[in-house]
């Protein structure tokens, strides 16, 4: 199957997928658009690695089931510029706290470092120590 043609991907695409079980943690990469060679690529943040470039291809052989794509918002200028950030972060280390998959998507697409995941992992985590501690 053709991800791309089937989600209609444009550069600038964020692709959320799940990576575990309960699909409570998602992985976001990026899609970059084609080569010179007609490739699709796909920029991602890997878990243990960094930031790199890989074909779409190998992603979805990876990762068949996509949870949802976020649309790039902006126009074409925009979209470019989104592109070049994400270029610009190859080679950055995989950070879980400061930099990792959520972050980077969402800094390429809107030039925000956040992870909204990371958030709902400290309140339940927060949640658990208290609930411990109220034993």
């Amino acid at each position: 199957m053709n991800y791309v043609n089937f989600y209609k991907l444009k550069p600038g695409d964020k692709i959320v997928v799940p990576k575990s079980w309960l699909r409570l943690i998602q992985h976001h990469v990026i899609y970059l658009g084609q080569d010179h060679f007609g490739q699709d690529l796909i920029a991602e943040n890997a878990v243990g690695l960094y930031v790199r470039v890989i074909t779409a291809e190998q992603f979805f052989r990876e990762n068949p089931e996509v949870t949802r794509v976020k649309r790039f918002q902006g126009n074409n200028y925009e979209r470019k510029l989104a592109i070049e950030r994400a270029l610009k972060l190859l080679g950055k280390p995989y950070n879980l706290i400061n930099f990792n998959c959520e972050h980077f998507a969402n800094y390429v697409q809107s030039g925000n470092v956040k992870s909204d995941q990371l958030g709902w992992g400290f309140v339940l985590l927060g949640v658990f120590v208290i609930a411990a501690l109220a034993d």
